[in-house]
């Protein structure tokens, strides 16, 4: 009869895990950490239900290279070139100054050699990329300036195992130091001819498969690339998850990304969990229990040095103070690189059972940590920034002393349009962003923008809030724009704030902080979607709109994109809580110079002209003589097909 142990013991394993999360889940415990947990439990020095790790351990590997390969994916290349020299100052120094402190520590407190104490620096130096951009996706961080950043230093990480697995056999004193440099270029052609090699034949191979035109090929092809490519990353001297990493890498920015993202993620989610779950199985749990006091220093010791290190290297190169804590607290964890130099260094004898068992018991316990510190981590950066007493990056000498001005926040593609039509409309603006790029580049081409941290009070302060006229938001940080508008309502009571973010929870959250408006990006698109679809089933315009509305309204307090109802505040009280909209006369315009007898408008659309602004002066006693004029603000009241109606006709313009 067939062995079926390895069967038994997967589902054996599989069900703890599945307990382990589903119970874990109420007290909000991610899944990685739950399943770390179910290592333990299930592993030799728990429950014993698995008895030998090794049985695991090469599903678990390919788990692991399905992971990085995804990671590889997930990363935007194009994000980083715009950052590149602050990731590679910061993140080089990182490294060197991580592994410099924990060798200093390890000589100096376990008394051990130099080459021990360098292999135990380098160790702890990288981070968790799966932990950490799982963690900043759910709390949609990644596009924020901390998560862009750490998304760049976890890439220069990943990249570094290669020479670090090279520093090894060095190390252990197996091969001379004046062999570095040459395994050094080979390691760097290796990664050269993989990535080179990737980008080459692996979007021509899923040409081919998807011109087959079989579902099923492609999946299949997308797990031959992956596991293929780390197979061959592995004959040249690299890792198998090095190798992972490029492939997906290579393809992120291919035309296939997006499927082969979909493809391959439910059977890296299941055999990534193995991975995550063998980690737990090598803690031997009676030596972790005994030793706790000294595993509960070391947890807490690697965190801060991590934490300190990263922060400061961040400062150096010149990140604001709350950008560079955010993003260095959430780095101050063990990642799984580490476990392969780890297993590396056992291998090679350079690292005794002993310290493995201890490095692995705080490494895991710093992953387990890794969701609060990832929680915590913007409060501490903020609440640093405003003891600091300072703006956190260097306000620019020379912004104009404005007023009346608009202040954009963000110079994305959202901030542009947003500047542009500001300009089209002789608005005056002010644009604070953080990027010192894309900074430099808007000045040249004559934009009024400075580099500033809109979470600050003093950046605020700089661009004359007190004396705008509106601020608009257009950042890709949930939690930078909840303190800006924190800080502005504090600052300002009554000035109108319309921001933009992804969620519509968070659009709720916003609200309830003080935005004026907060426009869910998940909402109108799938609004637009609608309104798309209902065009083409040739439904009328003026139907469309108003069920646009309805939902909006139904949804969040948003109002129509088209044209937002207009503050009425200067208007008689009496019609302020009626809905109104309003209609620029332009000079081209039909009713230019025609007197409200000739509109007859209640009777050819069904609206109404409560008042007419014009120039200082509002006008609410209107006669039949009088004459519309370039300029004159209408407000109308009606149901939105009336007013669209009244817009057509004042336009002259069916299609209006």
């Amino acid at each position: 009869m067939p062995d079926h142990r390895l069967l038994s013991q997967l589902i054996l394993i599989y069900s703890i895990a599945l307990v382990a999360i589903v119970l874990l889940a109420r007290a909000r415990v991610p899944a990685i950490v739950a399943m770390m947990i179910a290592g333990i439990v299930a592993g030799p020095s728990g429950l014993g239900v698995i008895g030998a790790v090794e049985d695991v351990e090469m599903l678990a590997e390919l788990g692991i290279v399905l992971l990085l390969f995804t990671v590889g994916l997930d990363f935007s290349l194009a994000a980083v070139r715009q950052i590149w020299r602050t990731i590679l100052l910061a993140g080089t120094l990182q490294i060197l100054a991580t592994a410099a402190a924990v060798a200093g520590l390890v000589m100096l407190v376990a008394r051990s050699s130099l080459p021990l104490a360098v292999f135990i620096g380098l160790f702890v130096a990288l981070s968790s990329t799966a932990i950490v951009l799982k963690g900043r996706a759910e709390r949609n961080e990644l596009s924020a300036p901390y998560g862009r950043l750490t998304v760049g230093i976890l890439l220069l990480q990943d990249l570094a195992i290669v020479v670090l697995l090279l520093l090894v056999p060095i190390l252990s004193g197996q091969t001379p130091l004046s062999a570095l440099p040459f395994a050094l270029a080979k390691a760097l052609l290796a990664i050269a001819a993989v990535a080179g090699g990737s980008r080459l034949v692996l979007p021509t191979l899923l040409r081919l498969v998807t011109a087959s035109g079989r579902r099923e090929a492609f999946p299949l092809a997308i797990v031959v690339a992956a596991v293929g490519t780390a197979w061959l990353g592995s004959l040249m001297g690299l890792s198998m998850a090095v190798g992972a990493f490029l492939a997906g890498l290579m393809l992120a920015e291919s035309e296939f990304s997006h499927q082969a993202y979909a493809e391959v993620r439910p059977v890296r989610d299941v055999l990534s969990g193995l991975f995550f779950i063998s980690l737990g199985m090598l803690i031997d749990l009676p030596m972790v229990l005994r030793q706790w006091y000294l595993v509960a220093g070391v947890t807490a010791g690697i965190v801060v040095i991590k934490a300190v290190i990263a922060s400061g290297a961040l400062l150096v190169s010149r990140s604001p103070i709350r950008i560079a804590l955010t993003a260095g607290i959430g780095l101050a964890q063990v990642g799984e690189f580490s476990f392969i130099l780890g297993r590396a260094g056992l291998e090679s004898g350079l690292l005794p059972a002993g310290m493995w068992q201890l490095m692995l018991g705080a490494s895991v316990a710093t992953m387990i940590l890794t969701p609060l510190l990832l929680g915590i981590a913007p409060g501490i950066g903020a609440r640093a920034a405003r003891n600091r007493g300072v703006d956190s990056v260097e306000i620019e000498a020379g912004i104009p002393q404005l007023a009346g001005h608009v202040i954009v926040l963000g110079f994305g593609i959202g901030g542009q349009l947003v500047s542009r039509a500001l300009r089209d409309l002789n608005v005056p603006y002010l644009i604070l962003e953080l990027n010192g790029a894309t900074v430099q580049r808007a000045r040249a081409e004559g934009e009024l923008i400075f580099y500033g941290d809109a979470s600050s009070p003093e950046s605020l302060h700089a661009a004359r809030l007190e004396h705008a006229l509106a601020i608009v938001s257009l950042l890709s940080d949930p939690d930078g724009t909840y303190r800006m508008v924190k800080l502005a309502r504090e600052t300002s009571p009554t000035i109108p704030i319309v921001v933009r973010t992804r969620y519509r929870l968070e659009a709720d959250r916003l609200q309830h902080a003080g935005a004026t408006v907060a426009v869910a990006e998940e909402l109108e698109a799938s609004l637009e979607v609608v309104a798309q679809l209902l065009a083409r089933l040739n439904i009328p315009g003026n139907i469309i709109e108003p069920l646009l509305d309805v939902f909006r309204r139904e949804s969040v307090s948003l109002r129509p994109v088209r044209a937002p109802r207009a503050n009425l505040d200067s208007l008689p009280a009496a019609i302020q809580q009626m809905p109104v909209s309003t209609h620029r006369i332009e000079s081209h315009h039909w009713a230019n110079g025609r007197s409200m007898a000739d509109l007859n408008l209640r009777a050819n659309t069904n609206a109404s002209v409560l008042a007419i602004h014009r120039g200082e002066r509002y006008i609410t006693a209107l006669s039949p003589d009088e004459r519309l004029k370039e300029g004159d603000v209408l407000y109308l009241i009606g149901d939105e097909s009336d007013v669209i109606l009244a817009r057509q006709l004042l336009s002259g313009d069916p299609a209006a």
